[in-house]
Order: C-alpha cells, then structure tokens, then sequence
C-alpha cells in the first residue's frame, strides 16, 4: 500500500515527538513548530508507515520532495523505510529525492542504503551559536554590534523592548508588510512567508513559542518569535525590524536571547538560503557549528531540478534531459 499522506495540522504535535523522542535532531526544519508554521497549503504534509514517520515538502512549480524517514527507535528497519518512501516517489513517476538529511539520519543512509548518494546542501545548514555570545556580545568580535545597539539607545532612548503575545499579532503582521514592500524578493514570495508569519504569531500559545518586540514612540519597530529544536538549543523561527533604524536587529536579536535563553546552550538561527546577504549577516554572529544536511538520491541517476532557489546537477553514467 501507497503511502497515505495528509496535511499537518495544529494538534500534530504528540505525532511529530512520538518519532523524533529517541534520535538527538539538531535541525531546525524538523521542529513541529516549524513544519506548521511553514505548512499552510498542503506545503507540508505528513505519514506514518514501516514504523516510521514521513514528511512531504511541496514547493511552488516543483515536484513533491521527503525528509528522511524517522524511525520510532532503533528496531525499525530503516532501508525498508527508505525503499517505501522510494516506491512513493517511483509510483507517480517523480525523481527519488530525499531533502534535508541530517544527522542521524544521514549515518543510516551510509549504513543502510548503499544505493543512495549524499550531497552537502550547503544553503540549508543551519546555523548555530553559543547562547552566551548572543546574550553578552563580549569581545573584540562583537563590537560592531554593541556599537549599533549604543547607537539605538542613543538615537532612542526612551525605546522598549517587551514580551509579546498572540495579543500583539496585528501589529506583527503589519510589521512584516511594511518590511516585505521594501524586500521584495522572489525566495520570500515562492515559499509564501507572510503565511508562515501569520501561523507563528496568531498560534504563540499553542505552538509553545515566545516572542519579544521593540517599541519606538508606542509603535513596534521590530519582532523576533522564537522556540526550541532540544532541550539546549533554542530556535529563532521569525526575526524583522524595520528598515532605517540603526541597532534594532542586534538590540532584538540580544534581547530576546537574555529574556529567553539564559538556560540555553545554543540557539538555532535556521539557514541562510544561499542569499549572499543573508549568509554574511548570519556569519557576522560567528556560529559556534553548523547543523550539516544533505540530499539523498539514488546512484547513477542525473538530477536536473532546483531546491530552495538552487540548481542540483549530478552529472552520472545516465544521460539527463531538462
């Protein structure tokens, strides 16, 4: 039988941590928070067969793609899992693609599924920090960003920074509009951001999030939302200020990692895209590591399809047509 696939709904947490509760996940799109939040249109959907639990990504214009299968423990036979996930894929005639391989499922692959090749997806790493060098910002390194968070309390002063609610949602959401008209970028629109927004910060309680706002003359002028990948690593899912002000990402950025991951080993920042930008901002913060992730496909295969706004080409023994 076909693997049997629905979309991923807001009480789907106990399904999602019955699977993930005995592997260490480290990568941020495997959160439930972050599958929800990004699953609005059937983008995400999940099932459960061969004792495993199935993920299934679908972009705009492209075909379906699956995270690896996730094993409920140890006794699961994985290359069965794995091969049902390759029966989906072969039985609508897509090309066998597994997305977002971390580890340990990227060990399994090597150890269980020799007919599989793994590729870096060096745009989908996540990035990873020290809490304590979000939270203080010490050292020669980070001085560029005390001196812009200086300039904010100098520039204003009477600034706020607080806790925000579902409460504050609205005000949220207009933010993100007056910051999207002036981004206009294809990445933001093809993956439907705005929606993911709207999920995050009108769902805060259910999903287990919090989040924390800046606040300009009683208008809010930036606003991160942020959860947990493990019980150590925080997880920053939504980060906008508006443009024109100095300081406020490192001021919202600092922050809320004081307010909210004291306790924390690390925080999750997510991955950069392959947006140029993106990335030189996240490596100004200088990751303590990454969270490597991988594509898996099948050896001797070409395939000729572009993932996250990045082309994929394998040049194999078997000819490839676009």
């Amino acid at each position: 039988m076909q693997l049997q696939f629905r979309d991923i709904n807001i009480d789907d947490r106990e399904i999602i941590d019955k699977y993930k509760r005995n592997w260490n996940i480290e990568n941020a799109e495997m959160t439930f928070e972050h599958l929800y939040i990004w699953g609005a249109d059937s983008f995400v959907q999940i099932a459960e067969d061969c004792g495993s639990l199935y993920i299934k990504l679908r972009y705009e214009h492209e075909p379906p793609l699956l995270m690896p299968p996730i094993p409920v423990d140890e006794s699961v036979d994985y290359h069965a899992a794995v091969v049902k996930g390759r029966e989906y894929f072969e039985s609508r005639g897509e090309k066998v693609i597994f997305y977002s391989v971390c580890e340990p499922f990227a060990d399994m692959f090597r150890k269980y599924c020799p007919e599989f090749e793994l590729s870096e997806m060096r745009e989908a790493w996540d990035y990873v920090y020290d809490s304590s060098d979000l939270i203080t910002l010490k050292g020669k390194k980070y001085h560029s960003k005390r001196n812009f968070i200086n300039r904010l309390k100098i520039n204003h002063p009477d600034f706020e920074y607080r806790a925000i609610t579902e409460a504050d949602s609205d005000m949220c959401i207009e933010l993100y509009d007056k910051w999207h008209s002036e981004h206009e970028d294809g990445e933001i629109d093809q993956y439907d951001e705005r929606e993911s927004v709207v999920r995050a910060v009108k769902n805060m309680s259910k999903l287990n999030l919090k989040g924390g706002a800046i606040f300009i003359d009683g208008k809010m002028a930036a606003f991160t939302v942020g959860g947990f990948v493990t019980d150590y690593m925080g997880h920053i899912h939504i980060e906008k200020a508006l443009s024109g002000i100095d300081g406020l990402y490192p001021a919202v950025n600092q922050l809320f990692a004081e307010a909210n991951y004291k306790d924390t080993l690390y925080i999750n920042r997510e991955e950069d895209m392959g947006l140029e930008g993106l990335r030189k901002a996240k490596e100004s913060y200088y990751p303590a590591k990454m969270t490597v992730k991988y594509t898996a496909v099948l050896k001797n295969r070409c395939i000729c399809k572009t993932i996250c706004g990045n082309e994929i080409f394998k040049k194999e023994s078997v000819p490839c047509s676009k």
